[in-house]
């Protein structure tokens, strides 16, 4: 371990020394299983007086994303934990991503915590100067009261960042101005597991020299718990804070452009009142990202329908950890293997809520609580899920025995720090003196050769209308001109239930445009799912007064965590790696492999001229650097429609099985 176990071990010999600790419950289970000698060590030291430990959400949200009992239930769940293993209750709480909005202290109230951090960046937003900062203060929310301390942003950028001697000054100035107390809290990952980290704060003993220098200075600078500090001194007054989280999240959270010009500002330290400089609210990302969206609404509803079961409710608690939710120098929601666990545990959730019998329904209603009605489908193995007001498409899609989602992907979108690509170093220059924020590091040369972006949501049954010279490569690029008017246009849905199945009709009537005349076409296609199967039939009729041929692609996206290994595409015509990029010859099948979750999509049409075919890849931020990352394998038959010849028929059938393999 880089970070955890050596942070401790040199602790441990600075007995004077004491700190608040705090575990995700996800990162203490895995602990308490793999490493028990550290839980130990972590017991002795918290025996000993230099650990109070800081309880948190179970599986580390943003409670500004649950419902209010989900996130008191979190909070509960890991206070209990917490004081079965160090026999002591937390009354503090880490305030996951430090987002904090008003009714945060009903929450933390109810659920037994009276102190929690957040940074002084929440405070300065609302008047306060620096040196109101040395202390805590206190709030309400409808008389539930909580204790907040403000951790400092100049110890966040100093610890373990720069010269001791730099610290001392900024303490020493502190002192002067009669401050009582400072506060630092941020990440354990920055003693170790950031690029650079391991070697500065261990092998040239950064943590070390700075406990020494703590010890040698204990007759003006000591160190405090907040919870002892709290027993012993009163607040300094009351504060009322405004949702806020960190800077640099008020950076991330902004629409992508302004994201790059705030990130400047922020940079800059010449501007006047820069304090009340004010980014995004953190849940712009559910704005921002469709598929974060997607994922907290399917959230939220199986939390309403799960609260009088416990098991499903322990899925739903783990699918609202909070990584997979948002993005900025952190890999997050670009992460596919984050987005397919949340998936994966709102879907076994699912089949604990679904009747314990073969069912077939559908239903048209607002789904993603974005004003417009989506299509939904379902039975006791899948659930499909239909965008009307966006080209009709199948942008969800859960194969219920394996609990994944095969249409979790991610669309190529514009980021603010895409500017910098071409700035971006070699990894090995990251020595452990400049924070994640301040590097500029590329885990691979030519990344901006991956540098395209979709105009419209990856998804499935996406209706291209194209001209005959459109081509693989600007289709790939998103430079071509498509005439027809169907790919992020409404269509018309309509759901008809039989007994055994459940029918979706889906029409636009739409245009095909060309050198200044547009012809009217229209595009109708019915989805059948029956009870106890897990295929999809899917028939397209095409009518209209077009008068030359075009090319009609139905695009497929699938999601599968990963391309390499035993994973494959395969055709009539051969086997192909998922990242091959080509036109493949004309096959009536397609089925793609993937051992690893367990699934093979197969499809089969009508023969087509050919099979378009490439991965999606984004180019995104992670603590590492820039990544390429692969999200899905675009799949896309193509067929030349004739229209003065009559009218077009196509027919596909999607079936999801069970893989074997791995």
């Amino acid at each position: 371990m880089r970070a955890y176990m050596p942070f401790f071990d040199v602790l441990k010999s600075f007995l004077g020394i004491k700190i608040n600790l705090h575990f995700s419950g996800y990162l203490f289970s895995w602990l308490q299983k793999h490493k028990p000698d550290y839980i130990e060590l972590i017991r002795e030291l918290a025996r000993k007086g230099q650990i109070e430990i800081v309880c948190g959400g179970m599986y580390e949200p943003v409670l500004a994303l649950l419902p209010e009992q989900d996130g008191i239930s979190q909070i509960v769940m890991h206070k209990d934990l917490m004081k079965r293993v160090f026999s002591e209750e937390p009354m503090g709480m880490w305030l996951a991503e430090r987002v904090y909005e008003p009714q945060i202290p009903r929450i933390l109230h109810k659920a037994g915590i009276a102190y929690t951090l957040v940074d002084d960046n929440h405070f300065k937003s609302v008047g306060f100067s620096d040196e109101d900062l040395y202390g805590y203060y206190v709030t309400e929310y409808e008389g539930h009261p909580l204790s907040i301390f403000p951790g400092l942003e100049t110890l966040r950028y100093t610890i373990p960042f720069k010269p001791l001697s730099t610290l001392d000054e900024y303490l020493k100035g502190v002192a002067g101005e009669g401050g009582d107390l400072v506060v630092f809290g941020d990440d354990g990952e920055k003693f170790g597991l950031w690029p650079g980290t391991y070697d500065s704060v261990y092998g040239e003993g950064w943590l070390e020299s700075f406990f020494e220098y703590l010890t040698a200075n204990r007759s003006w600078l000591t160190t405090t718990t907040f919870g002892e500090y709290a027993v012993k001194h009163p607040p300094k007054g009351r504060v009322y804070l405004e949702c806020s989280s960190y800077k640099e999240m008020g950076e991330w959270s902004l629409p992508a452009k302004l994201a790059r010009d705030y990130g400047e500002l922020l940079h800059k330290t010449d501007i006047p009142y820069g304090d009340f400089l004010k980014g995004g609210y953190y849940k712009n990302f559910l704005i921002k990202y469709d598929e974060s969206n997607d994922m907290h609404k399917k959230m939220l509803r199986l939390s309403d329908k799960a609260q009088k079961h416990d098991e499903a409710r322990r899925h739903i608690f783990m699918a609202q950890a909070n990584d997979s939710y948002w993005h900025g120098v952190f890999g997050g929601l670009y992460l596919p293997h984050l987005r397919a666990s949340v998936y994966g545990h709102l879907i076994e959730a699912e089949k604990l809520l679904d009747p314990g019998k073969p069912f077939v329904s559908g239903y048209i209603e607002d789904v993603n609580m974005d004003g417009h009605d989506e299509a939904v489908l379902v039975n006791d193995i899948v659930e499909a899920t239909f965008l009307l007001k966006e080209g009709g498409v199948l942008y969800g899609l859960d194969y219920k025995p394996c609990s994944a989602n095969v249409t979790a992907t991610l669309r190529r979108r514009y980021e603010g720090y895409h500017e910098k690509i071409r700035e971006a170093v070699s990894p090995s220059v990251a020595d452990g003196t400049k924070t994640i924020h301040d590097l500029i590091i590329a885990k691979e040369e030519g990344l901006d050769e991956y540098l395209h972006y979709d105009w419209y949501g990856r998804a499935c049954l996406i209706d291209h209308v194209m001209g005959q010279d459109a081509t693989l490569e600007a289709f790939y690029q998103s430079s071509y001109y498509e005439p027809g008017d169907f790919v992020v246009e409404p269509y018309q849905g309509t759901v008809k239930k039989s007994k055994k199945a459940v029918e979706l009709l889906l029409e636009r009537a739409g245009h095909f445009r060309k050198g200044g005349v547009c012809h009217e076409l229209t595009i109708k296609k019915q989805v059948l799912l029956s009870e106890g199967q897990s295929e999809l039939q899917v028939t397209y009729l095409i009518e209209g007064n077009v008068r030359e041929r075009f090319l009609m692609g139905i695009e497929f996206n699938f999601a599968f965590l990963g391309s390499g290994g035993d994973r494959y595409l395969k055709t009539d015509e051969g086997r192909y790696p998922l990242t091959v990029r080509e036109i493949l010859p004309a096959s009536k099948r397609v089925t793609c492999h993937d051992p690893y979750q367990k699934i093979d999509v197969s499809l089969a049409w009508d023969l087509p001229e050919a099979i378009w075919t490439f991965p999606v890849e984004v180019v995104s931020l992670s603590e590492q650097g820039f990544e390429r990352n692969y999200q899905s394998t675009m799949i896309m038959p193509v067929w030349t429609i004739d229209l003065p010849r009559g009218k077009s028929e196509i027919h596909i059938r999607l079936d999801l099985n069970e893989a074997h393999g791995v």
